[in-house]
């Protein structure tokens, strides 16, 4: 991503959520002693712009960036987007999820002033769509898998001429995916910003889904984005996943050309409960993360590592949780300072 376009990025979520700035990055040493590495920094994604994910950072992105083409005003000029809205009352807001993406687009909507339907797959909670419900949205529940409820959200937008807001790409849907992994940007930069003058990651542990998160993170680490692709020290990318969804982890030990689908069963990670690779991030996390990095952990690791959180400070749910259990198992030592990106809080699912 050029300096302009996170330049731009930063402009739209200052102009959506300007009482809310950047979330914690907590230090550490006690876990560092544990794993035995110099230093361990934790981003804690907990309370993002009043939710308990980091969801909304590409969601209202790509959903104010998508508007803002379309009535020919700026991204962050909220004031603009809503009058727009009110001028096209029949435009709903489409999209898919687990938990944390769907609430994040139908907040945005909200916000805008535009109403909004989420998909959800047979496996999400009640209290999950009861979340994803209270930001006034309508929520369906199909009988089938995340790839399933994608395919309806799509349907469903694509039949009601609304507009699709998913961060699952494929042929000839591509735009709002990248605009969506962009948006994730905006923790990566944070923390650039937050580590100690001098310090800089070596390895950063991101839990996975589709990957678009993971994206993100290769992306500006190893794209020319960040601090460390600027100084040619990108740090090593390790991933999490649940036992239940590992997409990732599938795909790069099949050493395949195209992602590899995985049939998903429950878990209590269900943000991470996705059972295909991202295809527009395939290429930058091939390209990237080793296979030996490309962690699995199961719900009982999870869990563990909430309370382990916890007890230090960080409200990690699950699925923030999992970047925790990942870094147990990976191969790190002594000079590694080690940055886990905890995507929830104890309220989301990521």
């Amino acid at each position: 991503m050029s300096s302009s376009s996170s330049s731009n990025v930063q402009r739209v979520h200052a102009a959506l959520f300007p009482t809310h700035g950047p979330t914690r990055l907590h230090a550490l040493p006690t876990l560092a002693k544990e794993l035995g590495v110099r230093a361990v920094y934790v981003k804690d994604e907990s309370a993002r712009y009043g939710l308990p994910a980091f969801k909304i950072l590409g969601a209202s992105y790509a959903l104010a960036s998508t508007l803002a083409s379309r009535w020919g005003v700026e991204a962050w000029d909220v004031a603009a987007l809503r009058g727009a809205a009110a001028r096209e009352p029949g435009l709903t807001i489409y999209a898919a999820t687990d938990g944390n993406h769907g609430r994040a687009t139908a907040h945005t909507a909200r916000l805008l002033g535009l109403p909004a339907r989420v998909y959800v797959p047979r496996t999400v909670e009640p209290w999950s769509i009861a979340a994803i419900e209270s930001e006034g949205c309508t929520v369906t529940q199909v009988d089938d898998d995340y790839d399933g409820a994608v395919r309806a959200a799509a349907d469903a937008a694509a039949a009601a001429g609304g507009l699709l807001i998913q961060d699952m790409s494929w042929e000839g849907y591509e735009a709002i995916p990248e605009l969506i992994t962009q948006g994730y940007m905006t923790i990566t930069s944070e923390v650039d910003a937050q580590l100690p003058p001098g310090t800089q990651a070596t390895a950063v542990v991101v839990p996975v889904g589709v990957g678009s998160l993971a994206h993100a993170v290769v992306q500006w680490y190893h794209g020319g984005a960040g601090r460390a692709a600027q100084s040619k020290a990108s740090p090593r990318i390790l991933t999490a996943e649940p036992e239940a969804a590992p997409c990732l982890s599938a795909s790069l030990a099949s050493g395949r050309e195209s992602p590899t689908p995985v049939e998903t069963s429950f878990t209590i990670m269900p943000g991470l409960n996705c059972g295909t690779v991202n295809p527009q991030a395939w290429p930058d996390l091939r390209r990237v993360i080793s296979p030996r990095d490309a962690l699995v952990v199961s719900d009982d690791d999870a869990a563990r590592e909430v309370a382990a959180l916890a007890a230090l400070g960080v409200p990690a749910g699950p699925c923030g949780a999992a970047s925790l259990a990942a870094a147990r198992k990976a191969a790190l030592g002594p000079d590694d300072v080690v940055v886990l990106i905890c995507t929830e809080g104890t309220a989301g699912a990521s």
